[in-house]
């Protein structure tokens, strides 16, 4: 149950967050801003972008990691 519970929060957080990422760049490319400020914002979002998936892969990573370490320990 409570990896179900994990799957959909992650599903609905992905949702929220591709249609916000969506809208942002959005507003970031169709509004009248100097083209300067349109590639720092983007500059800003697509960071975000790439922090949060490279803090995932490592998360993912420790905790591979940690399971192995404590394998006997479970037994």
């Amino acid at each position: 149950m409570r990896r179900i519970g994990g799957i959909t929060l992650g599903v609905g957080l992905g949702v929220l967050a591709v249609w916000g990422l969506y809208h942002y760049f959005r507003w970031a490319l169709l509004a009248s801003l100097p083209w300067p400020v349109k590639l720092a914002i983007a500059a800003v979002g697509i960071g975000l972008i790439v922090l949060l998936v490279s803090l995932g892969c490592e998360r993912h990573r420790a905790a591979k990691d940690e399971k192995e370490r404590f394998k006997e320990v479970e037994k």
